[in-house]
């Protein structure tokens, strides 16, 4: 039997319990994954806009747009060079892909040059994400891991309560290219700040990338059965969530009769909610534990779910409060889940962050299409209850599990005889 690790360490490997993230590569890392996210969010409010400077439809804006997801379907294939060449490393590609992208559709606003780069776009993210998760759990002991997380993953919400005004503010007084070059230069800054200030993470000693090895990383990173269970609690969360969210623009549109300006107020409340949950999980989730913190937040979307299709009947506060409070739920468990995910192979955790990416993608590409099918009947109850049966079977998952089959035995081991 085949005992070598998925990654070769060397000897002068420290243990990460010994290593602690210092506040100035905090920042940078926060900096640079906030101008990532808003790269993200900030295009679907300004899908009009993007559609007029290219001169093309917008169907067809979409359909580039989409490009970033189905690049996403490859993070198993790419994020296994941050396990072999360093994450840092990849981390500064990451953002160079994104600044260059930015300047392609500045420059050479067309349809083949677009499509190019919106396809870097998705590049870029599939490589930063699980690099940073995996440098996360290299330099930040499991303990205290949620707390870090927890505020990194606040740039998601930042990104999109800074990165939707900047960019309408910019559009309106300067054209549809501005938040774009601005993007680009951000994330070339983010390059050299990150230099400066992120210190390398412990050293590793790497097999070849070549396909044949990485194809054999995936494939033992998935052997444990920790792995495959992180892997089912991702999807299906995403699932749950994608499903009512999908169509949560139409709903109220067409239930209070909404303007696109009320609608924006609405996609506000769910900002704050994200960044709510996300500064909770930097308070809570390493005191109450990462399988309770995320049973907790699904057990909070089960009852949001079950009380949302009643809602209206309070008034659109209700409603709003409602969609809110659903979001929080769903984001506060699923970043509590992230530490887990870093943890779950150690010697491979850019690969198994990849893995847990590509799950949560084919749960919301499922849940979006489920959505939107089920919005024929224009009933959210019908997407209320298909959502409540996906977060009863990630329930399930963990009530069956506990928190010692969550995290590989070596792992346990440590945290026992630490």
């Amino acid at each position: 039997m085949d005992h070598k690790p998925l990654v070769q360490q060397s000897a002068a490997q420290v243990s990460p319990r010994a290593r602690e993230l210092p506040l100035p590569a905090l920042a940078a890392i926060f900096v640079a994954r906030t101008v990532l996210n808003a790269v993200f969010r900030a295009v679907y409010p300004f899908l009009p806009a993007l559609a007029d400077g290219l001169g093309l439809s917008i169907p067809m804006t979409a359909q580039l747009v989409n490009l970033r997801v189905i690049v996403g379907l490859g993070a198993p294939l790419l994020a296994p060079f941050s396990d072999h060449y360093g994450r840092r490393r990849v981390m500064e590609l990451a953002l160079l892909l994104l600044a260059l992208a930015g300047l392609l559709l500045v420059g050479w606003p067309a349809l083949v040059p677009a499509a190019v780069a919106f396809g870097l776009y998705g590049l870029a993210k599939v490589l930063y994400d699980p690099a940073l998760h995996a440098y996360i759990g290299d330099t930040t002991p499991f303990e205290r891991r949620g707390r870090i997380v927890g505020f990194v993953e606040l740039s998601w919400s930042v990104g999109w309560l800074w990165g939707v005004p900047t960019s309408g503010f910019l559009i309106d007084r300067l054209g549809w290219k501005a938040p774009w070059g601005l993007f680009a230069l951000l994330a070339a800054g983010s390059v050299l700040l990150m230099r400066r200030t992120l210190p390398p993470a412990f050293a590793h000693q790497h097999e070849n990338a070549s396909p044949s090895s990485v194809l054999s990383l995936i494939g033992r990173t998935l052997r444990p059965r920790h792995v495959r269970l992180i892997l089912a609690l991702a999807a299906l969360m995403a699932l749950a969530i994608e499903i009512p969210f999908i169509v949560y623009g139409a709903w109220l549109e067409r239930t209070f009769s909404l303007s696109m300006t009320s609608l924006g107020v609405a996609s506000v409340v769910i900002g704050m909610a994200e960044a709510t949950a996300e500064l909770g999980t930097t308070f809570i989730t390493d005191r109450l534990g990462k399988r309770l913190s995320v049973l907790s937040g699904l057990s909070g979307m089960m009852a949001t779910l079950v009380l949302l299709p009643l809602l209206p009947k309070w008034g659109l506060g209700a409603t709003l409060a409602g969609l809110g409070l659903l979001m929080l739920a769903f984001e506060f468990g699923l970043v509590s889940l992230i530490p887990l995910i870093s943890e779950s192979v150690p010697d491979a955790r850019a690969t198994a962050v990849a893995l847990s990416a590509t799950a949560f993608s084919l749960g919301r590409f499922l849940g979006g299409a489920l959505g939107g099918w089920l919005w024929q009947g224009e009933q959210i109850a019908l997407h209320s209850v298909l959502a409540i049966i996906c977060v009863g079977a990630a329930i399930a998952l963990l009530a069956f599990n506990g928190e010692d089959r969550l995290r590989p035995p070596s792992a346990q081991g440590e945290e026992q005889s630490a």
